[in-house]
Parts: C-alpha cells; structure tokens; sequence
C-alpha cells in the first residue's frame, strides 16, 4: 500500500511512460518469444505420458496431491516446507 500510495502522486503521463520503459525492456529481453515458446512448451507437455499421468493422479488424488506427489522428488521450494 505504501508503494501505491507513493506512485498514487505521481503525474499520470509520467506513470504511463514508466510503465511502457519496463514492458519494452522486458520485451527487448525476449519476453515475447519466452511467452510463445512457453505455451508451445506446455501444450506438447499436456500430451506426453507424464502429462497423461499428472491429469490422472489429479483426478484421483486432488490437484495439490499430485502437485506434491511430481515435485517432492526434486525438493521444490513448496515441498520443502521452508
């Protein structure tokens, strides 16, 4: 709240202007592409075995389950109970 309440007194062209610098930084950076490859990523991965078997252990043992079920081999940050 304080950092809005800050940009809250800003002018807005200049918000506007600050806004577009960091878009076009992260987009000079490849964010568009990142996007596009990402979602063509995920949409062979829905279809892999792995994939398959995500949907199923979903369907029987609950989203979170097995979430936790794929992720606690590698010790992901919500696995490891930090």
């Amino acid at each position: 709240m304080g950092l809005a309440k800050r940009m809250a007194r800003l002018p807005t062209n200049q918000l506007v202007m600050l806004k577009r610098l960091c878009t076009q930084t992260a987009e000079n950076m490849g964010l568009s592409s990142s996007r596009t490859l990402g979602s063509l990523f995920d949409g062979i991965a829905r279809h892999t075995q792995e994939g398959l078997d995500f949907v199923a252990d979903a369907q029987e043992i609950g989203f979170r389950e097995a979430v936790r079920k794929r992720d606690d081999p590698f010790g992901d940050y919500g696995s490891r109970g930090d």
